[in-house]
């Protein structure tokens, strides 16, 4: 009997350790990706101003309001222009940085002036400057 009980008490403590261990791996992985998002955020949040700023009419500020990561794998970073929530916007990121693959709604595509990615933007500022 009391060999029974010490083996199950050693089970039961290899079992809460093991729990435990997984649930600090799934903690730092999901600390991990949000601090990836955040990073991605501070890059690429003056990217999509950028894009706003030069291809739509009357866009004075844009607000992020957060940021995923989409089953298929791609980032989308979240938010609004000219503190007006109905003028929504969803950025996904392809490859390295934001290009200007948006997702917005009727009211803010009635502002849009122009479609230039943000490549071509500066690539159009850098033959301005020269």
């Amino acid at each position: 009997m009391k060999k029974w009980l010490i083996v199950s008490s050693i089970l039961l403590v290899l079992i809460f350790i093991i729990a435990g261990g997984v649930y600090i791996m799934k903690e730092k992985e999901n600390q991990k990706a949000e601090d990836e998002l955040e990073r991605l955020v501070s890059v690429e949040k003056p990217r999509i101003e950028k894009y706003f700023k030069y291809n739509f009419t009357g866009v004075n500020k844009v607000t992020v309001t957060g940021a995923e990561i989409h089953p298929t794998g791609i980032p989308h970073i979240k938010g609004y222009v000219n503190d007006d929530k109905d003028l929504y916007f969803n950025a996904a990121i392809h490859k390295d940085h934001f290009e200007g693959d948006l997702s917005i709604p009727y009211g803010l595509e009635e502002m849009q002036k122009s479609d230039l990615s943000v490549s071509e933007i500066q690539e159009r500022e850098q033959g301005s400057k020269e």
